[in-house]
């Protein structure tokens, strides 16, 4: 055992921990004429003007009632999961040009979510060998881009929008793996940025600091 350690270190190998992808599939949705509620810091949303949105990291949760892994057959399991991204819209507010990035509520059957994650159930079929699967070796995670679509301005303050939602879903699992170590990274020292001596004696001498050329050019 000693002695494949010293070969390891001299050889510069080392065994890490990390996660490994054991399986993937992508799929996609679209989230079309999606009403929101944002809680505007004054005014109607006549007086914003709509820049873009933003969306937070994607989280998975499992669906109610189901397991997020759950066996097909010896290598394969059936992956039953929700995916959540949070979602904000950035206005523009027209008297004074301040932005905002504000959370957006989905309406949902008329009913305002309590918080500004859209919501997702996915399903796929992943390699996932019985034997690990049943020690609670695997993981689920999700990755998403985002799309948008048409927007439209409602009464009060309502936001429609159609969203494309791209998505990955991944399972991974912690294994141990020897990689070769090129040693630690170095970090540089901070960098003091030099004041110039006598700059201004520098700038007001022609024949150091000629006047430079603005474009476009002078034809006179």
């Amino acid at each position: 055992m000693d002695d494949n350690i010293t070969i390891n270190c001299l050889r510069g190998v080392d065994c890490l921990v990390v996660k490994k992808v054991y399986d993937a599939f992508s799929k996609r949705e679209c989230l079309e004429n999606t009403p929101f509620e944002v809680q505007l810091p004054g005014g109607c949303l006549d007086d914003y003007v709509f820049l873009h949105t933003q969306f937070g990291k994607a989280e998975v949760h499992p669906c109610e009632g189901e397991a997020v892994l759950t066996e097909k057959d010896d290598n394969y399991a059936r992956v039953n999961i929700i995916v959540s991204v949070p979602v904000y819209v950035v206005l523009k507010r027209k008297c004074d040009k301040r932005i905002f990035a504000l959370p957006a509520h989905p309406i949902c059957s008329g009913v305002v979510q309590c918080d500004n994650h859209i919501k997702i159930k996915v399903t796929g079929v992943v390699y996932a060998p019985k034997e690990f699967l049943r020690q609670g070796r695997f993981d689920v995670q999700a990755e998403t881009y985002i799309e948008t679509g048409c927007v439209s301005g409602c009464r009060g303050e309502v936001i429609t929008v159609s969203l494309g939602v791209f998505l990955v879903v991944r399972v991974t699992s912690d294994v141990s793996l020897r990689i070769p170590n090129y040693g630690f990274c170095e970090f540089n020292s901070g960098c003091d940025e030099q004041c110039e001596e006598n700059f201004c004696e520098t700038f007001l001498d022609e024949t150091l600091t000629p006047f430079p050329q603005f474009y476009p050019d002078d034809m006179c």
